[in-house]
């Protein structure tokens, strides 16, 4: 088993009330699994999905990662599992905007093998692989690019392609195809359903219809619960 997450809360108060972002949720992935949550805005996806990775501490309750109880860990050690380990595609995408698109790209591995990120260069795209997801995902022109030089869309599919650097046991997606047509949502979620067959677990939120026949399993995420899919009163997106 890759994740094992038991009783888990997040608790914030705001204007004084204590509320439940995220409220005992059970939750658990194997290799090869695809795993779909839906859920209204503010219903505690994005906060789960942060807990998950080991971005947020929970108030409560276990995550448990390839035998590694998170809350056993320092942060140190919490971040280089996840650099190393899990690929965490955030909602918003955030680059270091000094550095090209391939930096930001390669910055995970940098991190891992302990070089200063302008060591790396486009000598590195000789990773089969991450070529193939360049152009998979149609960015492999815009790698010597600046950041700010790419569309929304373009830095998203960009942070997938980061998120995969290191060959993570597990992609951890949090809207992957917001800021893309369908035409390119479909792509990414192909992507990410080729990942999973090959023994990669993928987890995803997203409000995007055409992504939930892609899960092995799909959830609801209302009022902090997770619930499988047809257990609440929840009907919208």
């Amino acid at each position: 088993m890759i994740l094992n997450v038991s009783n888990l809360y997040k608790t914030y108060t705001r204007r004084g009330n204590e509320f439940n972002a995220v409220e005992d949720v059970e939750f658990f992935a194997w290799s090869g699994d695809f795993s779909v949550v839906i859920g209204e805005s503010g219903s505690g996806k994005s906060t789960l999905l942060s807990l998950l990775a080991g971005i947020n501490h929970p108030t409560k309750g276990t995550v448990i990662f390839n035998g590694f109880d998170f809350a056993n860990l320092s942060d140190a050690e919490i971040s280089a599992i996840r650099n190393d380990k899990i690929g965490y595609v955030p909602q918003e995408s955030v680059f270091l905007p000094h550095f090209t698109v391939l930096e930001n790209i390669l910055l995970p591995r940098a991190i891992r093998d302990g070089k200063k990120i302008e060591a790396y260069g486009l000598a590195d795209t000789t990773d089969i692989d991450i070529i193939s997801k360049l152009e998979t995902l149609g960015i492999a022109h815009l790698v010597n690019e600046m950041p700010a030089e790419l569309s929304g869309g373009e830095l998203k599919r960009a942070s997938i392609v980061r998120a995969l650097v290191n060959k993570p046991d597990i992609i951890i997606a949090d809207e992957p195809t917001s800021n893309l047509d369908e035409a390119n949502g479909k792509i990414v979620f192909d992507l990410l359903a080729d990942l999973a067959r090959s023994g990669t677990s993928v987890l995803v939120a997203t409000h995007d219809p055409h992504g939930f026949k892609y899960g092995d399993r799909v959830y609801t995420m209302h009022k902090g619960r997770l619930l499988p899919s047809g257990e609440s009163d929840y009907g919208g997106l």
